[in-house]
């Protein structure tokens, strides 16, 4: 587990030594420095597989910690920490950092600890992350034959192998909805009037992930996220932080992925969390989607 704390000078180094030290934080196995942050490395006793279902709780343990360890002792911005998720790369030791060739990306050992994602959770106070769905083990493929299906689910036979009909997902199975083009112009305000130099980069990826829930093309979506370049290069704060072409090709690569999972997997809530843009929520007054849309249209035509 990886923790990125930003903006950190050389009392707030001094701070984050002191309190791994009397315990207040947990001891990292390695501290890397960045720049002018520090990744904390927590090695753990056992490698974690990262099936799908357990994502959304791992994001959820790295967010509490991150939250724990960048606060106003260890970060001279302890109101921004950088909520990124558990798929983050970070810069290779012995790579060259922020602040130039002169400065490489150095790593120091702190400890010979390895953890359980149990012994990081108790490090956090009243950290109320549940860790029971990382033992559910996934759903395993069914082993019905063809054959088998054709007796046993004749109406499902008949539509998906006679037929051809494309299988049917739900949202939670990882199917995606189809959404109006609004949604899409919309973000592309969001990025112009809210996004700030915390959220550029997921700013991106976020456009990708609208782009795709809205059926808009590739090549659209990456003329318009170069669009976006000038605009937040000018929100630049630190000198060393300038946002570049190569940003944007990078978050663009979210497109060479599984599309139909990052359109799903980048909920309002993770854009909310990694481009600090507040989305509130749809509000259907407890309405199933088909009655809202519904009773939406007749009030239009009204």
């Amino acid at each position: 587990v990886v923790v990125d704390v930003d903006y950190v000078g050389k009392q707030q180094l001094k701070n984050l030594l002191k309190q791994f030290g009397n315990g207040v934080q947990l001891r990292p196995t390695y501290l890397v420095s960045s720049g002018k942050g520090v990744h904390l490395y927590y090695f753990l006793q056992e490698p974690v597989q990262l099936y799908r279902n357990r994502e959304e709780v791992l994001a959820e343990l790295k967010e509490a910690l991150i939250r724990r360890l960048w606060n106003d002792t260890s970060s001279i911005r302890p109101d921004s920490p950088d909520i990124i998720g558990i798929y983050q790369g970070f810069r290779c030791v012995g790579s060259q950092s922020k602040l130039g060739v002169d400065f490489p990306v150095k790593a120091y050992k702190l400890s010979e600890n390895r953890y359980t994602l149990e012994d990081i959770k108790a490090s956090i106070p009243s950290c109320k992350v549940d860790l029971a769905p990382l033992y559910e083990k996934p759903r395993r493929k069914s082993t019905v034959t063809l054959e088998e299906a054709k007796e046993l689910y004749p109406e499902w036979y008949e539509k998906r192998i006679v037929q051809g009909e494309p299988k049917q997902k739900s949202k939670k199975q990882g199917g995606t909805w189809v959404c109006n083009e609004a949604l899409y112009a919309w973000w592309k305000r969001k990025i112009t009037e809210e996004v700030k130099a915390g959220g550029r980069y997921f700013s991106i990826m976020a456009l990708c992930s609208y782009g795709l829930k809205c059926g808009i093309s590739e090549q659209k979506i990456r003329r318009d996220a170069y669009a976006f370049l000038d605009h937040l290069e000018s929100l630049t704060e630190d000198e060393d932080n300038h946002f570049s072409r190569a940003d944007v090709k990078d978050a663009l690569r979210a497109l060479k992925g599984d599309r139909k999972r990052l359109s799903t997997i980048a909920s309002r809530e993770w854009i909310e969390d990694n481009t600090k843009v507040t989305i509130p929520a749809n509000k259907r007054n407890y309405r199933k989607q088909e009655a809202h849309l519904y009773l939406a249209r007749r009030k239009k035509r009204i």
